[in-house]
């Protein structure tokens, strides 16, 4: 089975309100799709391109557990907090672990 990581970059706008109305709700979405935080920080250094306020890596047990977390009812419901309190020019993305190139 091959792992799968949530990768984000958000650039968050009001972080009192990220915190409220999403970072502290969706530890819970996570746990019943095998999810697990292994970086939830603001301690970031960017060495190229543009830094986010945070860096946010979810480890899940394989890509389909990931995109079913991802597009479950629980996180559907708080997802829209976390695109509202965020810049457009956060990343957020789900790669599989994969052979060296």
């Amino acid at each position: 089975m091959t792992k799968a990581y949530v990768i984000a970059h958000p650039r968050v706008k009001d972080m009192d309100k990220f915190k409220n109305e999403y970072a502290s709700k969706v530890d819970a979405t996570i746990a019943a799709f095998g999810g697990k935080f292994l970086v939830r920080t603001p301690a970031t250094l960017a060495h190229e391109g543009e830094k986010g306020t945070l860096t946010v890596v979810i480890e899940f047990p394989d890509k389909e557990k990931a995109m079913s977390w991802y597009n479950s009812d629980a996180h559907q419901q708080i997802v829209g907090f976390r695109r509202s309190n965020t810049e457009e020019k956060s990343t957020f993305v789900i790669c599989e672990e994969s052979e060296k190139l």
